[in-house]
């Protein structure tokens, strides 16, 4: 069933209807009578009677068979056998109010689970529980018996009333707009974030979408949901809960240098969503976005401005959000400078340096000239105006509000968009109010004022990208990376000199229609699961990524003093020799790594050392004795960086590449960015760009570039890895030694799922 039955019912009944004004069966029945809801409502209350127009029905059974939606306004105990018997009467969908649920403990979360098991059995869609309603004004729908509210073009999905409220009150009072849907999630035992996100993508009255979001029942799905959507539509999400302990400890630096809000953080902005941490960023954010056009190509964000001080802040804020400022040609500087004077700034930030204190009307002129650089996509207005005829004289409103009609059609006309910041926004302004009249956001706080102007501009810049897609190829790309069935050999090793085509390589794809298997457990991973471990030894580590991929320098694994000396003068010295054990998990902890080893005797005594070394660490940590043999491996000439390439299968959003700085001091340093597989292969060039060390990767004191195929090629082996094999949970390269002519890996780790 869609969800139209649900947000746009032909009928609905209201089950726990109350002749108690502060209860919500009351509400909701006066709700809909002033909504204007037009389709047949019916009152269920087994005392019988009448309310509010209504004859009540004394049960559920009663009801025509048939009704789109029910909404129970009950206790939570009776919830289930409610569902139930709305199922029998083929009610559609059912909004279960009530609070006690999984949210307050054991008993509740089976509770829960019962609600849940009816609704499957009985073909019900459940909202719910515990949320505060659901709301489509529209279509005259309000089941969450708020007054007063305005009909509009945003939506709101929310797992809390009181956001909601908010949101409402905000937006009604601040803009002309007004909101669409409200549907608060509750704890979405059904119907989750993605449906109802995928439902107003469709629904014609909504124009952007702001979400509330404690916590996602599948947030793989909800960015699918979003990738499809943002395109379209802007979404504005706030997500609470970013600090909350509660991941599984993590066996690699993979897993441990990022929690869970992070790796949700990149998918979010992957899936073309706008993210905001503060409340008084929501409405603002989403109103500009909904109501401003999207910047041409190549625009930026120009100031014009009646102070310097709010100017410098306006500038540090958007310069450090990576949007781009507007750089004006020398023919609109020279102009402007005639218009404003000597005493203006005209080279963005554009100044009128009080001019505008006896004539509000040098805005009009100087935005007549800065508007139709082709450099400007949107115009921020900073500092009074509004304000003028308040500040100083009552005859300055006139032209004041004269100049603001005047901005506004003039910002129409070229097709850009345009943000206001007043200090007076909350004033009683007939200028300010001609902006907000022409849908020109209007917005008291600078900081939340700037991040409106940068995200007009973010959008701009995304709405020209190629789309993400998580359930498949990324758009317009091809399939390199792919998870595929692998054979023991694996796959010919990519040539390290090959450059990628940006254009045409993808990374980590999931497998294709045409081969939908998922490859035989390698051998590596049978021979960890027969002995019951998740942890792979290096060498069976190196063997699996070997066959997804990634070519790893010679190796030879001893087991005695003897046979590390043999293997050291066989491969050439110096040489590395490292622990291989089926438990230490670093082994730079345990004492297991002996490099820059000279000769044959040296190896030996490396490999004594080390075993002397885990011997004690197994006993320190309460890890069982092993059999310990080494990895001897030639030493390789010193890098221009060392980096981390890794993959973490995350519960809630599936397989996550890292790119990070690398070496021992991982975790200290948490160099590190995450993508959302599957990928662009030029996505992971920018990932390079977003690390603190990318200057060390670009050039930097006379060093050559490092080898951008050889970074990318290992993050396509990686993510193949965890791809493929269901079994990896999480695979890490670690260090990636890079050069000027190829990505060397030198260490790799892999952990099972647990069985």
């Amino acid at each position: 069933m869609t969800l139209r039955r649900i947000f746009e019912p032909a009928s609905i009944a209201v089950v726990g209807a109350s002749a108690n004004p502060t209860k919500r069966g009351y509400q909701i029945l006066r709700g809909l009578a002033k909504s204007g809801y037009r389709g047949p409502v019916y009152a269920v209350n087994p005392r019988g009677g009448r309310l509010l127009g209504h004859v009540l029905l004394t049960s559920v059974e009663a009801l025509p068979h048939g009704v789109d939606l029910a909404v129970l306004c009950t206790p939570a105990r009776m919830a289930p056998a409610l569902v139930r018997a709305c199922g029998e009467r083929g009610v559609g969908g059912v909004v279960v109010l009530a609070v006690g649920f999984g949210e307050s403990g054991n008993t509740g979360a089976e509770l829960e689970a019962r609600l849940g098991e009816a609704a499957r059995a009985h073909g019900v869609r459940v909202i719910g529980p515990n949320t505060s309603g659901m709301m489509n004004l529209h279509q005259g729908v309000n089941l969450i018996g708020v007054r007063g509210v305005r009909a509009g073009g945003i939506a709101l999905l929310v797992q809390s009333g009181n956001i909601a409220l908010g949101l409402m009150n905000e937006i009604g009072a601040r803009t002309r707009e007004g909101i669409s849907v409200c549907c608060g999630l509750g704890n979405q035992v059904d119907i989750g974030f993605d449906e109802v996100l995928e439902y107003l993508g469709e629904d014609e009255h909504t124009r952007a979408v702001i979400a509330h979001v404690e916590g996602f029942t599948d947030a793989r799905a909800f960015l699918g949901a979003a990738a499809r959507v943002t395109p379209r539509k802007p979404l504005v999400v706030i997500k609470s809960g970013r600090t909350a302990v509660g991941a599984r400890a993590a066996l690699s630096h993979t897993g441990a240098v990022a929690g869970p809000y992070d790796r949700l953080r990149a998918g979010l902005a992957q899936a073309g969503v706008t993210e905001v941490r503060r409340t008084d960023q929501l409405a603002a954010v989403a109103h500009a976005l909904a109501s401003q056009p999207a910047a041409p190509s190549g625009g930026g964000i120009a100031l014009l401005s009646d102070g310097g001080g709010q100017n410098t802040l306006a500038v540090d804020a958007i310069t450090d959000s990576g949007a781009r400022l507007a750089t004006l040609a020398r023919a609109t500087r020279d102009r402007l400078r005639e218009v404003l004077g000597p005493a203006a700034a005209v080279a963005n930030p554009v100044d009128v340096a009080g001019a505008a204190d006896t004539d509000p009307g040098v805005f009009t002129r100087a935005l007549d000239v800065l508007a139709p650089d082709p450099a400007v996509g949107i115009v921020l207005v900073v500092g009074l105006f509004g304000g003028y005829g308040i500040r100083f004289s009552d005859s300055l409103t006139a032209p004041e509000t004269e100049a603001a009609r005047a901005m506004a059609a003039r910002m129409r006309a070229l097709g850009k968009a345009m943000v206001v910041h007043s200090m007076y926004a909350t004033h009683d302004s007939p200028p300010l109010k001609a902006f907000v009249d022409a849908g020109i956001p209007v917005i008291e706080s600078l900081e939340a004022a700037c991040r409106a102007a940068v995200e007009l501009e973010r959008r701009s810049r995304r709405r020209r990208a190629s789309r993400w897609d998580p359930e498949g190829h990324p758009e317009g790309t091809g399939a390199v990376g792919a998870a595929r069935t692998v054979s023991r050999a694996g796959p010919t090793p990519p040539d390290p000199q090959a450059e990628p085509s940006p254009a045409t390589s993808g990374i980590g794809t999931p497998p294709s229609d045409a081969d939908p298997t998922a490859a035989p457990p390698h051998p590596a991973i049978r021979a960890a699961r027969a002995e019951g471990r998740i942890i792979l030894t290096e060498s069976e580590a190196r063997a699996l990524l070997a066959s997804a991929g990634l070519a790893f320098p010679a190796a030879v694994v001893a087991k005695s003093g003897d046979a590390a000396a043999r293997a050291a003068e066989r491969l050439g010295c110096p040489v590395a020799v490292k622990l291989l054990s089926r438990r230490i998990t670093h082994k730079s902890d345990a004492g297991g790594v002996v490099l820059d080893v000279a000769d044959g005797a040296a190896a030996a005594r490396a490999f004594e050392a080390i075993v002397s070394n885990a011997h004690a660490y197994a006993r320190a940590e309460g890890l069982p004795l092993e059999a310990w043999s080494v990895l001897v491996t030639p030493m390789l000439p010193a890098p221009t960086a060392e980096l981390l390439v890794g993959a973490y299968r995350d519960p809630q959003l599936g397989p996550v590449l890292t790119l990070g700085s690398g070496g021992t001091h991982v975790e200290v340093l948490r160099d590190v960015t995450h993508r959302v597989l599957p990928v662009r292969t030029r996505d992971v060039a920018m990932m390079t760009g977003e690390l603190r060390a990318s200057p060390l990767l670009t050039g930097s004191r006379g060093r050559p570039p490092v080898s951008l195929a050889g970074i990318i090629q290992a993050a396509e082996a990686v993510a193949r890895c965890v791809m493929t094999w269901s079994d990896v949970a999480e695979v890490e390269v670690n260090p990636l030694l890079a050069y000027s002519d190829r990505a060397v890996p030198a260490d790799a780790r892999v952990a099972l799922s647990k069985a």
